[in-house]
């Protein structure tokens, strides 16, 4: 992505006219989200500058508040600086790389299956085998639909980040999307992972989901609505022609 960002915070990147982490905190707060935490990397004061001044403005989360990541450790290590912050409510996570054309907000959809059912839960989505190419290095995740809920039979190993998204021959296949619902037990989950790794390991989300999974305390939602994975070159070039045509968010 270096080609498009230019060495920017890749987060900030324009897509159709508007940053990606804009779209996805109007997102955030269409979903009913009032209160925002934005884990950044050191150095990244950009993302500050930009969302400090959109807190309590219209469409916007009325608080914004920031953690530092000192190591990037993994995103279950992001994910675990949020737990102060959530004071044992329900914390939803939005990853900025992954938008959405959707009637109802991506993360809404989420919140709704935890509603539904009170378990921690993964966004899935249906990915075409002609649109793979533009998608990520994530995994299927075999399972069987039941309306938009989606019992996940098995979470795989995180594939190696130069790879793409391959249905392994079938005309699609579901895998998870950067879209999720955690509850306090989940922190206990994630401290448990890190002790069963070597020093110094990446702590991710995918064992800690695996975790859940075999507790039987994680369920997937199909998100309905047109994906769009903006953290490649192909699927930003998607992205940018799909959402060209105007944006209420504001933009510096």
């Amino acid at each position: 992505m270096l080609d498009i960002t230019k060495g920017a915070p890749k987060e900030l990147i324009r897509v159709g006219g508007v940053p990606a982490l804009g779209r996805v905190v109007s997102e955030c707060a269409a979903s009913g989200v009032t209160d925002l935490l934005v884990v950044v990397a050191p150095g990244k004061n950009a993302i500050a500058d930009y969302l400090r001044p959109l807190a309590g403005t219209n469409g916007m989360p009325a608080r914004i508040e920031f953690a530092v990541q000192h190591e990037p450790r993994g995103l279950a290590d992001a994910i675990r600086l949020g737990r102060e912050f959530a004071d044992g409510e329900p914390l939803g996570v939005a990853l900025p790389d992954n938008l959405f054309l959707a009637d109802a907000p991506a993360l809404r959809q989420v919140f709704d299956a935890h509603e539904q059912t009170g378990l921690n839960v993964v966004g899935v989505v249906e990915i075409l085998a002609a649109d793979a190419s533009r998608r990520g290095p994530t995994a299927i995740y075999p399972g069987r639909l039941d309306a938009d809920l989606y019992d996940i039979e098995r979470i795989p190993e995180k594939r190696d980040r130069n790879e793409r998204f391959d249905t392994g021959g079938a005309a699609s296949a579901f895998t998870g999307i950067g879209r999720f619902v955690f509850t306090s037990d989940a922190f206990d989950a994630i401290d448990r992972v890190e002790h069963t790794l070597a020093p110094g390991a990446e702590l991710d989300d995918i064992p800690v989901m695996q975790y859940l999974l075999a507790d039987q305390r994680l369920i997937g939602r199909r998100i309905r609505g047109r994906y769009l994975d903006v953290g490649l070159p192909d699927g930003h070039r998607e992205a940018d022609e799909a959402l060209t045509r105007g944006s209420s968010i504001k933009s510096p």
